[in-house]
């Protein structure tokens, strides 16, 4: 199980947006209105993090062999988080619903997260004190953790207001 965790928890934000799709089906194919789609600010906001993966990932594999084995989940971690990036910015182009909107949101969700989860790869190996690593990590997981709820309890506040 330890060695499937690292690999699972990346999906957090497809499961818990997931949840908001199905729970609010009915509503997930209403149209976005212009306002809701904003879909140049999304895109600015969403480049720049995709740059910033692309980056640390390029960074990453070009490092010297020995030290990428060390790095390998923080790796892995950075192409999810691009990837992320990425497909979040091709839905910005057509996001016409409720339900590509929730989609978009998962896709920067989990680039997110995974930014978080590779700093934390890195500080977890082997190069820095246990006590600093941890605390560090565990303050990165809290912040991303508190506004992804946050997050979602909008939309589900929102949505289910708008169900009555």
């Amino acid at each position: 199980m330890n060695l499937i965790l690292p690999y699972i928890i990346p999906l957090l934000p497809i499961f818990t947006r997931g949840f908001l799709l199905i729970k609010f089906r009915s509503q997930m194919k209403e149209k976005l209105s212009d306002r809701e789609k904003d879909k140049e600010t999304h895109r600015i906001y969403i480049m720049s993090l995709a740059g910033f993966s692309f980056s640390a990932l390029l960074a990453l594999v070009l490092l010297d062999a020995k030290f990428q084995k060390d790095l390998q989940l923080s790796i892995f971690y950075l192409f999810l988080s691009f990837l992320g990036y990425l497909f979040a910015l091709n839905m910005q182009s057509y996001k016409e619903f409720w339900w590509q909107d929730q989609l978009a949101t998962a896709a920067t969700e989990l680039g997110s997260l995974c930014l978080v989860l590779s700093i934390i790869g890195i500080l977890l190996t082997n190069n820095f004190n246990r006590s600093f690593a941890l605390s560090l990590s565990g303050l990165g997981i809290i912040i991303w953790l508190a506004d992804h709820l946050f997050r979602i309890y909008i939309v589900y506040k929102f949505r289910k207001k708008k169900r009555k």
